[in-house]
């Protein structure tokens, strides 16, 4: 797992080897935080295979695997979801304020965040 809370840690990431598609997709996020002025307002997560729920939790105080609103176990409640090579993305936003989470999961097997995204995207 890659916990990014801010854009320091997202510019640091970059500079070391990882996977080509998250690392693409982190530095497009990069630029279109800047870009758009949330880069205080971004915290990116990436989810590795092997990763756990608890630590997910640790990382930003909820799990994607639970509703935020109700805690209903498998019942995902992201803004948005989008498939790429072997990974997924998905945004989560948080008030009216522009904050987001940007939970970046590989699509690996035996992984329940993905096949979490594989039977719920739509």
């Amino acid at each position: 797992m890659h916990d990014l809370p801010d854009m320091d840690a997202l510019r640091s990431i970059l500079d070391h080897p990882i996977d080509p598609t998250p690392k693409t997709l982190l530095r497009d996020r990069l630029d279109d935080s800047l870009h758009c002025g949330l880069h205080d307002l971004t915290h990116v997560l990436v989810i590795e295979a092997g990763d756990t729920e608890e630590a997910v939790i640790d990382a930003i105080g909820f799990s994607p695997m639970r509703s935020r609103i109700d805690d209903l176990p498998n019942m995902p409640d992201w803004d948005w979801i989008e498939a790429h090579a072997g990974w997924w993305e998905l945004i989560l936003t948080v008030g009216n304020q522009g904050f987001a989470y940007i939970l970046m999961v590989e699509d690996a097997d035996g992984s329940p965040f993905a096949k979490l995204c594989r039977e719920h995207a739509t």
